[in-house]
């Protein structure tokens, strides 16, 4: 089922579109390439059975170096290659609390209803499972760009540019831990057509200083287990007493009288 028949917005698929081709653009790329690394990164510390990658580039296989047995691509839109499953991104077709990842990448700013499609995979990780979110970041030069130049405006317009903090505070209530939040891009888009020494190491040095002015952001968090309710013994059925007779011919005071 598509999703775009359920939405009261009938430009979201053209949206998602137009996104998914920025995503092969020179600038698409470009910022791709550098959400790939980081995200390589993470997956190294990340096992498990079962992860699944909604990304609004379906041919990107983000999940490609992962340590989780078996991979999936989901996408709300028919794409090609047909490689990805199709489904309504509200009503997940997977068993809750069966998956140890599920990647989004830029998947809740293209929803109409973000906390609820958030909530949806958020329902289907397991306890002590990860949940990778890539989103835009709003205070950065490539939202600068978007509300200056029409032609971002036209690009992205309806996209929801949704803040870390806010991102961390849905998080938070759908019971995860957010681990960590990497920004990335910083010089994005004055950097993607000119390389140099000189861009790298701004781009390092701000990343080192964990800066949050990013043109991306990548949040990693943890679904919480639920915690343990110590049982009470009942200290009314022993019947034996703590401490026992004491031993024959034991001195006591004011035996030795």
């Amino acid at each position: 089922m598509q999703w775009f028949k359920k939405s009261t917005r009938p430009e979201m698929p053209q949206r998602l579109q137009a996104l998914q081709n920025w995503m092969t653009s020179g600038a698409g790329e470009f910022v791709l390439k550098a959400e790939r690394c980081y995200i390589e990164h993470e997956l190294n510390y990340i096992f498990g059975y079962h992860a699944v990658e909604l990304s609004v580039s379906p041919t990107a296989a983000l999940l490609a170096g992962s340590q989780v047995s078996r991979n999936f691509q989901f996408h709300p839109l028919i794409t090609e290659p047909a490689s990805s499953l199709l489904l309504d991104p509200y009503h997940w077709p997977v068993t809750p609390g069966s998956l140890d990842l599920v990647l989004l990448h830029h998947m809740v700013e293209v929803s109409d209803r973000p906390h609820r499609f958030l909530s949806e995979a958020g329902n289907t990780i397991i306890p002590g499972g990860k949940m990778i979110v890539v989103g835009f970041n709003p205070l950065s030069l490539c939202n600068i760009k978007r509300m200056v130049l029409p032609g971002y405006r036209r690009l992205f317009s309806g996209v929801q540019f949704i803040s870390p903090s806010r991102m961390r505070d849905w998080l938070t209530l759908l019971g995860f831990s957010v681990e960590k939040v990497i920004h990335g891009a910083y010089l994005f888009p004055s950097n993607h057509s000119v390389k140099g020494l000189g861009s790298e190491l701004v781009e390092q040095r701000c990343h080192n200083w964990m800066l949050p002015f990013g043109s991306f952001y990548i949040i990693v968090a943890t679904r919480e287990v639920a915690g343990m309710t110590p049982i009470k013994p009942s200290w009314s059925s022993v019947r034996q007493p703590l401490v026992g007779n004491p031993i024959t011919g034991s001195s006591r005071v004011g035996d030795n009288r």
